[in-house]
């Protein structure tokens, strides 16, 4: 009789984490709850959107990224293949301590992550993007959130990704303390699109119908709500000119004093829609000295 001893060996597999904070719910995560009572303004209005490929009629409403994030996965806008938007706010963002804003996707896992860019401006024209990192070696669609910094989406729905203004450089261009939109562009997850270090980014490619990245809010956890820069002020010709940083959507007046003391209203207008900055000129007052002043409404 000959004994035989059959030894079954398991060998216990785990994927190796990645670099930067996990999931929402993990240890150290860096996601933020749409219920955080830090938040203190949402998007109010988008100056474009550019529709990438792949989406139908249903999900092209920008409108419904407006106000705070929600757990309903149809209140969406998407991108597209490559599509991209452009958001402002009731006031500019700044740079505080730690996250400034988070960007909500509508994710329905941890893992299934449909990825975009973003950028931020402080006059709508120039826009400086945030450095990131991919980690994701091959086309898949399960993306280790460890494996991921500096994307939107790196979260499931209901759970923003943290941007800080304090990880950009600071261009004269860009001022920190009046960012007054914010702009996300679809990544195309076949490799093609590239991170700061010039590594491929992948995520769940292709998709149809709502294809790209699903938007559903941006919160903003420091706001300016202050003072607002004033570009240029003084005689041009024979008038007097004045122009302002501003938010498109808000209303401002123009007052004018004798004395600093008695403020009179010349005008109400509101911002121009189309950038961070609007203007206001008039005649050359006949008195010889008359202070001006620019007043926000909202």
């Amino acid at each position: 009789m000959i004994d035989r001893i059959f030894i079954l060996i398991l060998l216990a597999t785990s994927a190796v984490a990645g670099p930067y904070p996990g999931a929402a719910g993990a240890s150290g995560s860096d996601a933020i709850s749409k219920d955080d009572p830090r938040f203190v303004q949402w998007v109010s209005g988008h100056l474009d959107y550019v529709l990438g490929a792949n989406v139908t009629n249903s999900w092209r409403t920008p409108a419904k990224a407006y106000g705070p994030a929600t757990e309903d996965v149809f209140d969406i806008v998407c991108l597209g293949d490559g599509g991209k938007i452009t958001l402002y706010f009731p006031h500019p963002i700044m740079d505080g301590e730690g996250a400034d804003f988070a960007v909500f996707e509508n994710s329905f896992s941890n893992t299934f992550l449909e990825l975009a860019f973003v950028e931020v401006s402080s006059d709508g024209v120039n826009f400086i993007r945030f450095p990131s990192a991919s980690l994701t070696s091959s086309a898949t669609n399960s993306i280790d959130p460890t494996n991921l910094r500096g994307l939107a989406g790196k979260h499931r729905g209901g759970f923003g990704t943290p941007f800080d203004l304090a990880d950009l450089s600071a261009p004269p261009t860009l001022d920190k303390n009046n960012v007054r939109f914010v702009r996300l562009i679809d990544i195309l997850g076949n490799g093609t699109s590239k991170d700061s270090d010039n590594r491929p980014i992948f995520d769940p490619y292709p998709t149809t119908g709502s294809a790209g990245f699903d938007l559903d809010a941006i919160g903003v956890i420091h706001r300016n709500n202050g003072d607002f820069p004033i570009v240029l002020s003084g005689l041009d010709g024979g008038g007097f000119e004045i122009e302002w940083g501003s938010n498109p959507g808000n209303r401002y007046r123009i007052e004018k004093s004798p004395d600093c003391v008695e403020w009179l209203p010349v005008q109400e207008l509101p911002a121009d829609p189309t950038g961070g900055s609007t203007s206001f000129s008039v005649a050359k007052p006949a008195e010889a000295k008359f202070f001006w002043r620019v007043v926000r409404l909202d």
